[in-house]
């Protein structure tokens, strides 16, 4: 489970493993080309956070698009052999709520198990305590279900159909 960058590890490593029984991604960045042609809250855009800062790729997409690709999940979705819930504020000047929505829109088409969430006027966290209080109840079904085998969450059963 991860937020942020977190999401984006979440999200990545269970691309890369199949050892985890369920994950929870939420604020994360699914498609490193995506989001470094992308432009900031600040209006500038994100390039700056990936040759030598936060990502220290190295160089650009077009300097080395094989490493971003290894490097996203979006593109590597096809290997998650486990069920992902993606939350998200719709409001989320962070990160850009169409990087969680593309990761979920692949979850679906190739008939991977996954659930997204948006929350109305809500940002990169969550701020309202009813929203607070429907994630955390929320993700802990999303675990009993999944490691506990307690089918009785029917947002979960409807929302994978």
């Amino acid at each position: 489970m991860g937020h942020s960058f977190g999401g984006y590890e979440t999200a990545f490593t269970i691309t890369q493993t199949p050892m985890f029984a369920a994950a929870i991604a939420s604020g994360a960045i699914t498609d490193l080309v995506s989001l470094y042609y992308s432009v900031g809250r600040s209006g500038n855009p994100e390039m700056w956070r990936f040759e030598g800062e936060q990502w220290n790729m190295g160089g650009s997409p077009h300097d080395m698009p094989s490493i971003y690709a290894a490097n996203s999940p979006l593109p590597n979705a096809v290997n998650i052999q486990s069920p992902v819930l993606l939350w998200s504020g719709k409001n989320d000047q962070q990160v850009d709520i169409h990087q969680s929505m593309e990761f979920y829109l692949a979850l679906r088409r190739l008939k991977k198990k996954s659930i997204m969430l948006l929350y109305k006027d809500e940002g990169h966290v969550l701020i309202k305590p009813d929203n607070q209080k429907d994630i955390t109840v929320r993700m802990i079904e999303w675990f009993n279900y999944f490691l506990k085998d307690d089918r009785s969450y029917s947002w979960i059963d409807k929302g994978m159909q």
